[in-house]
């Protein structure tokens, strides 16, 4: 160690860089790489030298600082944050099969032969977002629902493969996954052997949420980070990361991001990664990049077998495909929950044996009726499992169950536990017979087993009822409204619709069980805060049957249109007075008869006038859906018929439907615009006689401003 108690100023500048850089490097070969480059105790003593150093010169002291990284505990709970672009999903797929038909989908959406994909580990951790501004991490964010997070920088600050400043003064917003090694959670577990920690991930995200960064910082978080978001964290709306700087190699040997036009986009998922190499933002190594899905079907395979997971320092729970190319993935977009230009793929699914001891009855908000399965408890897949699904009374009888068998369950992932089949050679004959319920095991009304799944189809049954507000409060997400208040509320008789929400008074609150002064007030504050809801909201959070996010969208523009255009819905809305019947519903391109039937039933109820009337009453404000792109097309019918060279038919709907036009199907003097391509076939002529506008290929993008392709992130 270095006489630091003899340096003068000058020297422990320069003592102090030289330490920060081999920590650094320490850091980062052991977090990222999960190599000693040298041994621990050494890490550490450089650490107490630099310490002692900036103790004696504290003008030298910096927030970027490896000694900086453990900040105060909070007080209270972690506060809630927006995150600047919307946090999707993927969806999970199990079998070569599933790959193919992703493939099918993202090839004819793009109208392309072949796609070249990226393949990325998937680590099984916690989905953080980091803010750097001006090279400055200031802000992390775990997923929360996609658009809310909970505030974590102070414990995120603690991993030490994330660099506190970046080498370049940029303002980006990067996600990525935290997690504990496989070694590091064995050290913890023996460490603290009272706590049963069940497995890394939870442990990780446990860690996380800690207000106390110091306990965070004993658990080694690590991050591994694969996405840098489309626009500057805090530069204009929509400008896009534009410059690197090639080198004679062809990879950029530094790379320089500029917001606004002009200079070379990151193209592609290796790009990516190359800059953040460059930046000492860490991420997986074992990403590949495949010519097709042959490839990358094999690849997935390789990694399904588990000898071959049993040499990574670290959990995976999958394997990632990205389509390689941000432009393609720009037009691919998404769903209401997931990227559509992305998929998981998961592990084969773990199945271990237990006793089933009994079989409970459980009702959904639709009053669908599912049977149960309650075990002996057993890890399965890193977590306790004690309760499975039998999914309905055909699956039952399929699988000829008995209460008292022994059953092997499955488990993959986030998927929820089901029972495979009994054991049936271990049977004792003390074994009983199940029998599914044909009164409703809540209200005692009989079933509806007309279908595969039965049903209660009392409007009033009290499960129902209880399900519906659980369903209600978690589309809205207000803080503090949970399935235990609700339960609590219901018992007081204190709520009935999803409107006695707002008329809950601190008088009533302070009767429940654990509600105090802060914990009053935040619930009633978390209420006022969601007086303004949107109408898809609204009739997404109602839980009306088959009626899921996407159509709720549908529905409400249905509405939009015949209300006109105004930011506040009026009284022929509040008042339910809005004549509607399924053929007017049928009309609207992607509502099917399930959808509409179920929905008209559900809009002439005179509950759902009363419940309309409440909010009105109780200053609830339904406002239409936020617009995101500029409605250009506003009150438009267009047809649209023959190929495109830059658009696929299915994108040329979204562009339309997201600008406020209405495809139509077929050309009547009703249509405005025919959208023609090559080889449009009868429609343009139909149209030509009918006096239609017609566009072609070139007119539309001068329209869209997209005169030609642009290169973005995603």
């Amino acid at each position: 160690m270095a006489q630091y108690h003899r340096m003068n100023r000058d020297e422990a500048q320069k003592r102090i860089a030289k330490l920060r850089e081999k920590i650094w490097e320490a850091n980062t070969a052991y977090f990222n790489e999960n190599k000693n480059s040298v041994p621990e105790s050494v890490r550490d003593q450089m650490k107490q030298e630099l310490i002692a150093l900036e103790t004696k010169f504290p003008d030298l002291l910096t927030p970027d600082s490896p000694t900086q990284r453990v900040g105060v505990p909070l007080g209270g709970k972690l506060p809630k944050v927006p995150h600047r672009h919307r946090k999707y999903s993927l969806s999970d797929v199990f079998t070569a099969a599933e790959l193919r038909e992703f493939d099918e989908r993202v090839k004819r959406f793009l109208k392309v032969e072949t796609v070249e994909y990226s393949c990325e580990l998937k680590i099984d951790g916690l989905n953080v977002t980091l803010w750097y501004e001006n090279g400055k991490l200031v802000r992390a964010l775990s997923r929360g629902d996609g658009i809310t997070g909970e505030d974590v920088t102070h414990t995120i600050r603690t991993c030490e493969n994330i660099p506190l400043t970046l080498p370049e003064p940029l303002s980006l917003e990067i996600s990525g996954e935290c997690f504990i090694a496989k070694q590091d959670f064995e050290t913890i577990k023996a460490q603290e052997p009272d706590s049963n920690f069940a497995n890394p991930r939870n442990l990780a995200a446990g860690s996380v949420r800690q207000l106390d960064p110091s306990i965070a910082e004993k658990r080694k978080l690590r991050m591994f980070l694969y996405e840098l978001s489309p626009s500057p964290l805090f530069g204009k709306e929509g400008d896009l990361p534009r410059e690197i700087v090639p080198t004679k190699s062809g990879l950029p040997a530094k790379a320089r991001i500029s917001w606004g036009e002009g200079g070379v986009t990151l193209k592609n998922q290796r790009e990516l990664f190359t800059f953040f190499d460059q930046q000492n933002l860490p991420h997986e190594k074992e990403f590949q990049v495949f010519p097709d899905i042959e490839q990358v079907i094999k690849f997935c395979e390789e990694w399904s077998r588990k000898n071959a997971r049993e040499s990574l320092w670290y959990e995976i729970d999958g394997i990632v495909i990205k389509v390689h190319n941000f432009e393609f993935r720009r037009r691919l977009g998404y769903t209401a929950k997931t990227a559509k230009y992305a998929i998981a793929w998961k592990f084969p699914a773990e199945e271990k044996y237990t006793k089933l001891l009994d079989v409970h009855f459980q009702v959904g908000r639709t009053g669908a009726i599912t049977p149960v399965g309650i075990l002996e408890p057993v890890e399965v897949a890193g977590s306790t499992v004690s309760r499975a699904t039998l999914h309905n009374a055909e699956e039952m009888k399929r699988k000829n169950i008995l209460k008292g068998d022994t059953v092997i369950i499955r488990k993959a992932g986030d998927v929820i536990p089901e029972i495979v089949a009994p054991i049936e050679r271990l049977r004792t004959g003390k074994e009983e017979k199940i029998s599914f319920p044909k009164k409703c095991p809540e209200c005692g009304s009989e079933l509806n087993i007309s279908e595969i799944v039965a049903r209660c189809e009392n409007a009033e049954c009290p499960a129902r009822h209880r399900e519906s507000l659980y369903h209600f409060a978690k589309v809205l997400d207000i803080e503090g409204l949970g399935t235990k208040t609700i339960d609590a509320l219901l018992e007081l008789e204190l709520i009935h619709t999803p409107a006695d929400f707002w008329k809950l008074t601190q008088f009533d609150l302070v009767s429940l069980p654990g509600f105090k002064h802060k914990k009053i007030f935040n619930l009633l504050d978390a209420l006022e805060a969601r007086k303004s809801l949107s109408l898809a909201e609204i009739f997404t959070g109602l839980g009306i049957r088959f009626v899921g996010t996407e159509n709720a969208k549908l529905i409400a523009e249905f509405f939009r249109e015949r209300l006109g255009e105004f930011q506040i819905l009026d009284e022929k809305l509040y008042t339910g007075s809005i004549h509607s019947t399924v053929e007017d519903l049928l009309s609207v391109d992607g509502i099917g008869p399930q959808v509409a039937e179920s929905f008209i039933e559900f809009w002439h109820r005179s509950s759902t006038k009363k419940l309309l009337k409440d909010f009105k009453t109780l200053g609830i404000k339904i406002l239409w859906n936020h617009v995101h792109e500029a409605q250009i097309f506003s009150g438009k019918k267009f047809v649209i018929t023959g190929s495109f060279e830059q658009f696929s038919r299915d994108e040329l709907k979204k562009i339309v439907s997201d600008r406020g036009g209405k495809i139509l199907s077929s050309v009547s003097s009703n249509v405005d615009i025919l959208l023609a391509g090559e080889k449009p076939g009868s429609k343009l002529k139909k149209s030509q006689e009918l006096g239609v506008e017609v566009w072609e290929e070139e007119q539309i993008l001068n329209k869209l401003g997209m005169k030609q392709e642009k290169s973005t992130l995603f």
